[in-house]
């Protein structure tokens, strides 16, 4: 308990850091004369002054700040500092780049630590192994559940997902499908229907990891173990695992495993849980579905790790989009309570679902900062180009109003926020 509490703390502290650590390095480049620079907030416990800059460790660890010298739009000038070399004495593009360097540090934190993941755990794709829909084509022309595709359209088939791009591609079309069953090739000509796929990924009942404390880790399942049968209910497919359990949340169910050549039958409570999105009550049992994986050399993970930080970043943004247009529940947001409460459950899921939460929430962090709210970087950098369009600084006035503004709705998200967390923890 005690060594994931203090995991909780590092991991968010980090990412405030790293933050701060981008403005402070950009500050440096840009020789803009930076007065303190502290891991922490609160009293100081060390500090220590490096040419012009006190840098500090203070007592509460949970983030940091970097003062720069002349940051302000107006106030009392530091003697020691020649005029023209504050941050507001210095050119629109070196003040926005310093700027944005904390929230671009986040994103590239997110993308070191997705690179880092597929270096070391390799990555997870789904296998070619397929379920034609009941009574679709396919299924008229016999392929069935189980076979996995080895080609199509003559090319070879390495997992679903080149599959599926590929009857994306052949719609309308009739292709050549080859296919293994119980170790024999079988070949169909099967016509691409044009309005969707018919054809599913079929994912095994098989543990990959069971999270620390739940109700399966407490029963006794192990990575490995295949679920058979749940609730009275056969499982012939995850997806039959996992819709038996959400539907029965609070309630104890029978549940049949096969571990190597025993078979064991016992009964578990599924753990009530809300679902973020929905706010419906759900069943969860802490197992995860194992995938296949591949290791990945150094260049081929480098582009999944850019292709997946891309992809987090778009999907952050509709998301966001969702909220406010009322497509998602406001319920959905998520405070300190949340962020702290999902880290916690992501160091019982082990490394690799860790440093995936981590880099999620350090991107996350980017896009957050560059909304165009005052007091966050993007607000900061649009009153900035405001000024540089207008070619007139924002006055002291003009700036106390706008941070007026970002603080009001700052502490509004914020009130929020941990007014959502500890709905959900009553109501769980």
């Amino acid at each position: 308990m005690a060594s994931s509490v203090i995991l909780v703390v590092l991991f968010i502290s980090v990412l405030i850091i790293f933050h701060e650590f981008g403005h402070l390095i950009v500050a440096k480049l840009a020789k803009i004369p930076v007065e303190a620079f502290s891991i922490g907030f609160g009293p100081v416990i060390l500090k220590r002054k490096f040419q012009e800059t006190e840098y500090r460790l203070s007592l509460v660890p949970l983030g940091g700040y970097i003062k720069m010298v002349g940051e302000e739009v107006q106030g009392p000038k530091t003697e020691s500092v020649p005029p023209g070399l504050g941050f507001q004495d210095k050119p629109l593009g070196i003040r926005v780049a310093v700027i944005a360097a904390g929230p671009v540090s986040n994103l590239l934190l997110g993308f070191l630590l997705m690179f880092l993941m597929y270096i070391i755990f390799g990555v997870k794709f789904l296998a070619p192994v397929v379920e034609p829909s009941p009574g679709s084509v396919a299924a008229r022309i016999g392929v069935l559940q189980g076979d996995r595709i080895i080609a199509a359209a003559g090319e070879t088939i390495p997992s679903f997902d080149r599959l599926e791009r590929l009857l994306v591609q052949n719609a309308g079309r009739e292709i050549n499908l080859t296919v293994v069953r119980d170790g024999e090739r079988i070949q169909f000509s099967y016509p691409v229907p044009k309005e969707s796929l018919e054809i599913q990924p079929l994912l095994r009942p098989v543990i990959d990891r069971v999270r620390k404390g739940s109700p399966a880790a407490r029963l006794g399942l192990l990575p490995g173990d295949t679920v058979l049968a749940i609730g009275g209910k056969p499982v012939r497919r995850w997806d039959d695992l996992v819709n038996t359990v959400i539907a029965n949340a609070g309630t104890r169910i029978a549940i049949t495993w096969k571990r190597g050549s025993r078979v064991f039958s016992d009964s578990i409570t599924p753990a009530v849980e809300r679902d973020q999105l929905s706010e419906e009550r759900i069943g969860q049992i802490g197992v995860w579905v194992r995938l296949p994986k591949r290791s990945l050399p150094i260049y081929t993970a480098v582009w999944e790790a850019l292709r997946r930080t891309g992809f987090v970043v778009v999907q952050t943004f509709v998301i966001l989009y969702k909220v406010i247009t009322r497509q998602i529940s406001t319920r959905a947001i998520g405070g300190p309570i949340m962020v702290a409460k999902v880290a916690y459950e992501g160091a019982s899921w082990g490394t690799e679902y860790f440093l995936a939460l981590w880099a999620l929430l350090s991107i996350n962090l980017f896009v957050v900062n560059m909304l165009p709210i005052p007091v966050l970087d993007g607000g900061r950098i649009l009153l900035d180009l405001f000024g540089g369009i207008r070619r007139r600084r924002l006055s002291e006035k003009e700036v106390a109003w706008a941070a007026n503004i970002g603080w009001a709705l700052i502490g509004m998200l914020v009130i929020f926020t941990i007014f959502n967390d500890l709905l959900r923890l009553v109501r769980k």
